[in-house]
């Protein structure tokens, strides 16, 4: 197989957990986004999706690991920090010599001191005017007492533009980018359609220019045909702007049509990362198959004879005796996995 080429590097996960309490909604996930993509993130309900890209937009703050924009660390979070020098007290109480001792004590002090700059991190850095986000629910997401120019310029005026004319040119222009018109810029959310309100939505991220946005959903509460105008909609800014985007979708066939690379989630992992056609075309993980073997088929004929595989964590996987970590199988093709079933899905892919 050809070597896997990416152009730059916009967005790297590290590592990422973010627990509520005791459970672990997003777990030591990591993955990159490069500069002018379109990345797609899939999974059931409840899997993390929804929860990775709000803490990438740091609407949470994480609990462990590191996200970096364009090379800059923009969140950090201190439980690994913790755990580190648990740890080591915890060892320091048995130690035997001098040396040991020391480098301990000096574990201990390198952790604290990395929790302070994770906190400053996590406090002092914005992502918000480089990352902006669409969110599932559209009604939910507008304010029902601002009008449609409020919300839009909302960004502009936190970011201190004062010029009313300017501000109303900005938001105008922006409306008709997203196939609405100027004259809507009065009016309140609940004046609108569903896919408006989708556009609404759309508009007042794209104002911003920012260099990607996180598409939590955006067309899994709207009609069929809606759902395609708002994917071509965001197809047309991408290529007008350069704007880099995940998408979060559960959707696979919305994913397959949109995404150039597609990373699956089962129960806040990421177990299953490929280019969209790789992925299509030879999917290894259990639970990839089993959704791919989901998808609907417009044929009555072959769909009365689709098999559906059903996905047994327990059966599909021996972990007793090695846990499972990210692999790469092939060049760009990375799967959850341990080293047994390594070597069986790369003779899977070398047949």
């Amino acid at each position: 197989m050809a070597e896997v080429k990416h152009g730059e590097e916009l967005l790297r996960v590290e590592h990422l957990c973010q627990y509520f309490g005791r459970t672990k909604a997003v777990d030591d996930v990591s993955f990159s986004i490069y500069k002018g993509e379109v990345f797609g993130l899939v999974g059931e309900s409840g899997c993390g999706k929804t929860t990775t890209g709000r803490s990438i937009i740091k609407i949470y703050d994480i609990t462990s690991g590191n996200i970096f924009l364009e090379g800059k660390r923009v969140a950090a979070g201190v439980m690994s920090y913790k755990k580190a020098i648990a740890e080591a007290k915890q060892k320091l109480k048995t130690a035997a010599t001098a040396e040991e001792k020391a480098a301990l004590k000096k574990e201990i002090a390198d952790n604290r001191e990395e929790i302070k700059k994770a906190l400053h991190v996590q406090k002092k850095e914005k992502v918000v005017d480089k990352v902006q986000m669409i969110f599932q629910d559209p009604i939910a997401s507008l304010d029902p007492r601002m009008t449609v120019r409020e919300i839009i310029a909302e960004g502009l005026i936190i970011n201190g533009e004062k010029d009313k004319k300017v501000i109303d040119e900005k938001v105008f222009e922006a409306l008709e980018k997203v196939g609405l018109v100027r004259e809507h810029a009065g009016r309140y959310p609940h004046e609108f359609s569903g896919g408006q309100r989708q556009r609404i939505g759309i508009a007042r991220s794209v104002i911003m220019h920012p260099e990607m946005i996180i598409a939590d959903e955006p067309v899994s509460a709207l009609d069929v045909s809606i759902q395609a105008q708002v994917i071509n909609l965001l197809n047309d800014l991408r290529k007008e702007y350069g704007i880099t985007i995940m998408f979060i979708a559960h959707d696979l066939s919305v994913v397959k049509y949109f995404s150039d690379r597609i990373g699956v989630m089962y129960y806040g992992k990421l177990v299953e990362l490929a280019s969209s056609d790789e992925l299509f075309a030879h999917p290894l993980h259990p639970y990839t198959k089993s959704l791919l073997s989901a998808i609907p088929l417009p044929d009555p004929d072959t769909e009365k004879n689709r098999k559906r595989i059903v996905y047994d964590k327990l059966k599909d996987h021996d972990y007793s005796k090695q846990g499972p970590t990210m692999r790469e199988i092939v060049p760009g093709h990375f799967v959850y996995c341990n080293d047994e079933e390594a070597e069986r899905y790369k003779k899977i892919c070398a047949e």
